[in-house]
């Protein structure tokens, strides 16, 4: 009888996989990436928006806790990808899709 192959860490032919291992997926990196491609939404002269201005108080505090760019984009992905679908920000919606398959 053979002993299957270790699975603990992927192979080269494996997709990138959560749940085998976080090893390659830069999921800080790659929410600092979404948070800057979101800032213009959240800019002073930007279109006033709740939701933007609720979520650039959360990302830069004034008091209370302080969450990292990748929770906050956790916590909020179902309106983050609203309001990324009715900016039309295909780019975003992409890299959002791509957080919420390797880090969420």
């Amino acid at each position: 009888m053979t002993d299957s192959p270790c699975r603990c860490l992927p192979d080269e032919t494996d997709a990138r996989d959560r749940y085998v291992s976080f090893l390659g997926l830069d999921c800080n990196g790659q929410a600092r990436r979404l948070v800057a491609m979101l800032r213009p939404y959240m800019a002073p002269d930007a279109e006033p928006n709740a939701f933007w201005q609720l979520f650039a108080r959360k990302l830069d505090p004034q008091g209370g806790p302080r969450h990292d760019e990748l929770f906050l984009i956790h916590a909020h992905i179902n309106i983050l990808r609203d309001q990324l679908e009715a900016a039309d920000h295909l780019e975003a919606l992409l890299l959002l899709d791509q957080i919420e398959q390797e880090c969420c």
